[in-house]
């Protein structure tokens, strides 16, 4: 087969699809991989440069009729007719870039007012962190009173650990207090020789008329026995040691201070609730247990009664 164009013979190429010549593929301008990527029916209907060129003539633009006056007067009357609302829509205009201006005055104001606001915040800010700090330092030193306080209080009880508190003995003119200290040792079968005895007094029994005996022993294991004896006689009254006019009950009990008087009495409180079968002093000190068989705690501050449960 020859090429309709430079009339080489050839054994493939390409054929037009308006003019049915064939062309090679140098001729027909194309290579031969991308006539084959066109497909049959691109194929079929590929035009050749020849072919291709040929333009369809142009369609005839008619020429258009020259203006007339009247048209003329028609095109300035609808300018006038679309420029009637200008003057409205300038003053619009107007109207709205006055409100803007409000508007960016406003928000300036705002503006200001939020930076003061910022201001005044960031101040309290300051503040409320310096009193945090406050807080801390006071929740600190509360701490360490609290200490000290606790540490006072021991050191006070720890003071009167030689001391016995007698209560419900009758206050007598001139009395000897010796002679009555002797006379309980006798009703309790425990002697206390004067040797043993360091100083003894009266005290005020809070909201009471009445005056308990204190008695500080020189030895602190002498006045444990002693205790421990006159516990023991729980029927020990005044008839036991010469009051003959009057009967009530003596009780003899490790001196302590108000606020472990205090502590007991809470504790006493507590042990009745949660069903406590024993609380008493012993060393100047609170001991509860709940039954014979369960453990000894000592309670040395009032947070310990949350452990009796």
């Amino acid at each position: 087969m020859n090429c309709d164009s430079c009339g080489s013979r050839f054994t493939d190429g390409v054929q037009c699809g308006l003019c049915k010549k064939h062309y090679d593929f140098p001729c027909a301008q194309i290579s031969e991989s991308g006539w084959r990527k066109l497909g049959v029916e691109r194929r079929a209907v590929w035009k050749c440069t020849t072919c291709r060129g040929r333009a369809s003539p142009a369609p005839a633009t008619p020429t258009p009729d020259p203006p007339s006056l009247e048209n003329i007067m028609k095109e300035i009357q609808a300018l006038k007719a679309h420029l009637t609302g200008l003057p409205t829509l300038v003053e619009d205009v107007k109207s709205i870039k006055s409100e803007i201006s409000e508007m960016k005055l406003s928000c300036e104001f705002l503006s200001g007012k939020i930076d003061d606001f910022a201001t005044k915040i960031s101040a309290i800010e300051a503040r409320v962190s310096s009193l945090e700090d406050l807080s801390e330092n006071v929740s600190t030193l509360q701490s360490d009173v609290g200490m000290l306080k606790l540490q006072l209080a021991v050191n006070d009880q720890r003071s009167r650990l030689n001391n016995v508190e007698i209560k419900g003995v009758p206050e007598k003119p001139n009395e000897n207090l010796f002679t009555v200290i002797e006379a309980i040792g006798n009703a309790v079968n425990f002697s206390i020789p004067k040797s043993q005895i360091n100083y003894l007094y009266r005290i005020q029994v809070s909201n009471t008329k009445e005056k308990s005996i204190v008695v500080n022993f020189v030895n602190r294991y002498v006045k444990e026995d002693f205790v421990a004896s006159a516990r023991a006689i729980k029927t020990l009254s005044t008839a036991d040691v010469g009051f003959k006019s009057v009967s009530r009950r003596i009780f003899v009990n490790d001196h302590l201070t108000a606020d472990m008087k205090l502590l007991l009495n809470k504790t006493k409180l507590r042990a009745k609730e949660f069903n406590f079968s024993y609380v008493w002093v012993k060393y100047s000190k609170i001991h509860v247990r709940k039954s014979d068989s369960s453990r000894v705690f000592i309670v040395n501050k009032e947070e310990d009664l949350n452990k009796m449960v």
